[in-house]
């Protein structure tokens, strides 16, 4: 079972629905009144976090993290749709930005479908940390591969939350000409992620390319364009919130945290391994930036 893409992908669909259907039947029972903002962050911090935990269960059973990778995208679309539930402030903006945010999710969980082969391959670095530390594995899984990455998300939603229970209830959050910018900048974030994959699968499907380095298109001005885009629709769901006159310009902490999340532990991460991989990626190391499109090094020929 474990060897077959159809089956892998059912088992992984049984246990998120166990961990979505759990976690909003645990959101009911949580003895916090939904009285404010902060409660309500709360109680689906809390239901995120067992969430979390029930697909680490899963990835412990099947001895494999890579279960945990859809989580990135499916987990915003459900915390959306439950926030705007549970606030009951639905109108066009507020849908528009739940939307976007489920357009993001469809375009990356599908990426992660095309790329997940079944439950016996796991993904280079989850396998790396599993042969260097054996003894330790599980315990670097559950804080660094499944924990970790879902504080980072949740953080990075708090705008988006903000932005839905507030947008249209006063006069001091009635939308403006920056709200429809943001709206275009994280669908420009979600075209670009779009257009990156496709490149990228096109240029893997072509057997002559195997071992080379891609340089071409988007990723002629970005080693990792999906993470550019990747940043870009985090930042657009803050400049949505910010758009509001009397919004706090401290939030722009949460898009950072996930920049700062690409940029020190998994670009580097990935430009080590393709180093290993392909000697001819440390010159186009030399000449790419590793994630913003923009002011290429001195040094490019």
């Amino acid at each position: 079972m474990k060897r077959s893409k159809i089956k892998s992908l059912f088992i992984i669909f049984i246990i998120y629905g166990i961990s979505i259907v759990g976690s909003l039947y645990l959101y009911k029972f949580l003895p916090i009144n939904d009285n404010n903002f902060e409660n309500i962050l709360l109680k689906l911090f809390i239901c995120d976090i067992v969430a979390t935990l029930i697909v680490f269960i899963g990835s412990l059973i099947f001895d494999n993290s890579s279960i945990y990778d859809p989580y990135w995208s499916v987990a915003p679309v459900v915390l959306c749709i439950g926030f705007i539930n549970i606030v009951n402030n639905v109108n066009a903006y507020s849908i528009i930005i739940v939307s976007l945010v489920i357009l993001w999710s469809i375009r990356l969980t599908t990426n992660c479908i095309y790329n997940f082969q079944n439950l016996m391959h796991q993904d280079w670095r989850y396998q790396m940390y599993k042969e260097s530390n054996p003894k330790t594995y599980w315990i670097i899984s559950l804080f660094g591969f499944h924990l970790m990455p879902t504080l980072v998300v949740f953080i990075a939603l708090v705008p988006c939350f903000m932005f839905i229970i507030n947008v249209g209830t006063t006069l001091e959050t009635i939308p403006t000409a920056m709200t429809i910018v943001s709206f275009a900048v994280i669908l420009t974030a979600i075209i670009i992620e779009t257009i990156a994959d496709i490149e990228l699968i096109k240029f893997k499907n072509i057997a002559s390319n195997n071992g080379l380095v891609m340089d071409t298109k988007l990723r002629k001005i970005s080693r990792h364009p999906n993470y550019f885009g990747e940043c870009l629709f985090w930042f657009g769901l803050f400049l949505a919130y910010y758009s509001f006159p009397n919004s706090n310009l401290l939030l722009v902490t949460s898009p950072l945290i996930v920049f700062l999340l690409f940029e020190f532990i998994s670009i580097p991460m990935m430009d080590k391994h393709e180093l290993e991989r392909k000697p001819a990626y440390k010159e186009y190391m030399e000449k790419t930036n590793p994630m913003l499109p923009f002011f290429p090094p001195h040094n490019e020929k």
